[in-house]
């Protein structure tokens, strides 16, 4: 397998990377046509034993799967080529149903939609971890003292449970839509133009049984010129992502000089050898400002002009991997920080200057986001 691409180390996880690599990409493409062979037989279109060989012919990896996808920019898409090296594994009589009423389109955005589906599943078991080592400093630290802060100011007492808490809470209500949005990740199957001509009256009965094959949603209607499956997409990892770089900010800002209320790993300073720069944290935040500038570069790009973007469809390629390495290593960070924490109680209790308004309502509300919690991570 080809190694993955390496962006600044600390902007991705070989884990996320690996499955964003050129070889990757293409397997997915190789997935989709034999899935698309076998629902044309599902539909009745093809027969049921050329739809089987031409699916094992795509179970079958290419030669050089780097140089299919990076053909792209010498023959106007990387189809071409695997369907080249595809098409001389099938007999000519067969050969028909391979790419079947499809367009590189079909191929490429239902890859990505089934490469997201394992990407949002890897982002959910770290943002888990994350959210068990919140759910413990929140019951472990429920009745600490600490000063609330409001306009980086010193403001009523609460507690540090409680921030833990609001914390715990955001991660969880990420986690319910990210759930949701990967059940709702749809197929691409529209052919040249996106009207499903090919297939005639089965035609929905061909994305029904595609989309039932790779795992995805069903659409009574492309979606090849509206993006809105691609924007709801990496709008989900952008709020995971802020969530996380709140997180990490807050942390910074207690485990700071002045406040000094918090302890994390500490990296260090090339001048100052007894300097603790809270490195995990500072991973984070950059690593969620890289993922936001690729989120912007998909939801805030160029309209895909009528039937396929020019270029704009393109740029989605470049920058969807981006959007999932780099949340992954804010992912990565972030646990990494929260393994580190170690709350100063004394520290803390030292500058409230009164009780803690209401602890019964604390309580509650602490109690109330651990059932949480449970229900969602058992479900």
């Amino acid at each position: 397998m080809t190694s993955p691409p390496v962006l600044e180390p600390g902007y991705t996880t070989p884990e996320m990377s690996a499955l964003w690599t050129a070889t990757a990409r293409v397997e997915a493409i190789l997935t989709f046509e034999a899935a698309l062979a076998m629902a044309l037989a599902d539909a009745g279109i093809a027969p049921l034993e050329d739809a089987a060989l031409v699916a094992s012919a795509c179970a079958v990896p290419l030669d050089d799967h780097d140089a299919a996808w990076s053909s792209t920019w010498d023959r106007g898409t990387p189809m071409l080529a695997i369907l080249d090296e595809l098409g001389a594994r099938i007999p000519d009589g067969q050969r028909r149903w391979l790419h079947h009423g499809a367009t590189t389109q079909d191929a490429v955005d239902s890859a990505h939609m089934m490469q997201a589906v394992r990407s949002l599943s890897i982002l959910e078991t770290g943002v888990t971890r994350i959210a068990t080592h919140l759910l413990t400093s929140m019951e472990t630290h429920r009745a600490q003292p600490q000063t609330g802060r409001t306009f980086l100011q010193h403001a009523r007492p609460t507690t540090f449970g409680m921030r833990c808490a609001l914390w715990l809470d955001g991660l969880l209500s990420r986690i319910e839509e990210g759930r949701e949005v990967r059940a709702g990740l749809p197929v691409q199957l529209g052919g040249p133009v996106g009207d499903r001509a090919e297939y005639g009256a089965a035609s929905q009965q061909v994305v029904e049984a595609l989309a039932a094959r790779l795992g995805l949603a069903a659409t009574p209607l492309a979606w090849q010129g509206d993006r809105g499956p691609v924007w709801k997409l990496v709008g989900s990892v952008d709020r995971f992502v802020r969530s996380l770089a709140k997180i990490a900010t807050d942390i910074a800002i207690l485990a700071s000089s002045d406040v000094a209320e918090v302890e994390v790993r500490a990296g260090g300073s090339s001048s100052m050898g007894d300097k603790r720069n809270p490195l995990d944290a500072i991973r984070a935040i950059s690593a969620a400002g890289a993922c936001r500038g690729a989120v912007a570069m998909i939801d805030q790009g160029p309209s895909h002009e009528l039937d396929r973007g020019i270029g704009s469809w393109h740029l989605e390629w470049f920058s969807l991997p981006i959007v999932f390495q780099t949340a992954a290593a804010v992912v990565s960070s972030v646990e990494r920080l929260l393994e580190s924490l170690v709350v100063d109680a004394a520290a803390m209790s030292a500058r409230v200057e009164s009780p803690v308004v209401d602890t019964a309502a604390i309580d509650g509300q602490i109690d109330a986001v651990a059932a949480r919690f449970r229900h969602l991570i058992d479900s």
